[in-house]
């Protein structure tokens, strides 16, 4: 057997698919001793193998990894895909990371009590930190249910205090509205980069408008991207003035919410839409760059605004409960989250389903804003490398 060193305690895999089909497809790194026990080569040290053995269903190695974590190592996981005993090969058994060092060299340690009940808790090998697995939800006080209801009572039009009250009546929890209000300005900016990042499959028709809104009393203009095919929302921005500077900004956050790239861009009348629009969206046709600009010369024009205006409508059914948009971080916040709300969460009876299911996105389940707040939350460990393994 061979001595424990502080390489073998380092897991190099994030994922313990790869390495252990990787062994399996040499073809030659595994013997059966017997109908219980097994023999892996070891993968860095030639001439070395691991007993493998099982008992009651309890899978045991000799490697270092796996006597230090009692965890399945990825010559266990080898035997088991050789023998066909994984319920589903694609799957991999979850990693949690040190929030610290980064390390997979982490163990079971206990569970902690809270208001979300008993959470697991952590303790990593290598640095000795103590962690839970909760995401991005660390250190928050209240269960994700919690702030994923009072997100979708907020943006479906009830105000910081109603939400409050509401979930004091009906659910007997006591949440501050400063609290709720610290929570669309975590989760808001959070969601809408997330959604942006899936890529929209959008269709070739754009309609993009400005409307009047009321910032601390004062006049602004909310601009709005919408997708014809989908309804869904692309961007939302809001200005002091109507500059092709602040047309061309709405545009480009357009630009990188989709991979797509409309044919025709429905506008008013407004002189800023034109050369904005033929700076971002033109295209090549030929020998000739075509601006793909058209203006719409009435309501009443068989290609009309009238989407774009319609949704200025339900904009505002949000913000004429507010009074008015609040602050300076006020506007983006309310407007970034209200977009994921439109595009995620409501229905859209002309797609039958949300514009984000139209536009090719993830089903999100039942309650939308929950899982909205926890695929947002979750961290990309930085530095990851995913490897493809072919075997032919």
């Amino acid at each position: 057997m061979d001595p424990i060193s502080s390489a073998d305690l380092l897991a190099p895999w994030d994922d313990e698919r790869t390495p252990a089909l990787a062994i399996v497809a040499r073809g030659d790194q595994i013997r059966s001793v017997s109908p219980t026990r097994f023999e892996v080569a070891s993968q860095s040290r030639p001439g070395w193998k691991y007993a493998i053995s099982v008992h009651r269903d309890r899978w045991s190695c000799s490697c270092a990894f796996h006597r230090a974590t009692r965890r399945p190592c990825i010559h266990i996981l080898a035997v088991l895909y050789r023998e066909g005993l994984m319920e589903r090969v694609g799957r991999s058994l979850p990693l949690p990371r040190c929030e610290r060092c980064g390390s997979v060299q982490v163990i079971h340690f206990g569970r902690r009590h809270n208001r979300q009940g008993a959470v697991k808790r952590y303790l990593c090998k290598r640095c000795g930190a103590r962690f839970t697995e909760r995401g991005g939800l660390v250190r928050l006080r209240y269960d994700p249910t919690t702030v994923a209801l009072a997100l979708d009572l907020f943006f479906r039009g009830l105000s910081l205090r109603k939400v409050s009250d509401h979930l004091r009546q009906a659910y007997g929890t006591r949440v501050a509205p400063t609290t709720i209000y610290a929570w669309v300005a975590k989760f808001a900016p959070r969601a809408a980069r997330w959604m942006d990042s899936l890529g929209a499959r959008t269709g070739e028709r754009w309609h993009i408008d400005e409307t009047a809104v009321k910032s601390d009393g004062n006049p602004r203009w909310a601009w709005n991207v919408l997708d014809a095919q989908t309804r869904f929302l692309l961007a939302t921005h809001v200005t002091r003035l109507r500059r092709t500077r602040d047309a061309g900004v709405v545009i480009r956050r357009a630009k990188a919410a989709t991979p797509d790239r409309p044919m025709t861009v429905l506008t008013d009348g407004l002189p800023a839409y034109r050369s904005a629009i033929g700076r971002e969206l033109a295209f090549r046709s030929g020998g000739e760059v075509v601006n793909p600009h058209s203006r719409v010369p009435s309501i009443r024009a068989k290609k009309s605004n009238n989407l774009v205006e319609r949704l200025h409508g339900t904009e505002k059914e949000r913000l004429k409960v507010m009074r008015g948009l609040h602050g300076k971080r006020g506007p983006g916040l309310l407007m970034e989250g209200w977009r994921v709300h439109y595009n995620l969460v409501r229905p859209h009876t002309a797609v039958a389903g949300t514009p984000g299911e139209a536009a090719d996105l993830p089903a999100l389940g039942p309650f939308r804003w929950r899982e909205v707040v926890k695929r947002s939350s979750e961290r990309v460990p930085s530095g990851r490398v995913e490897i493809e393994l072919v075997v032919r």
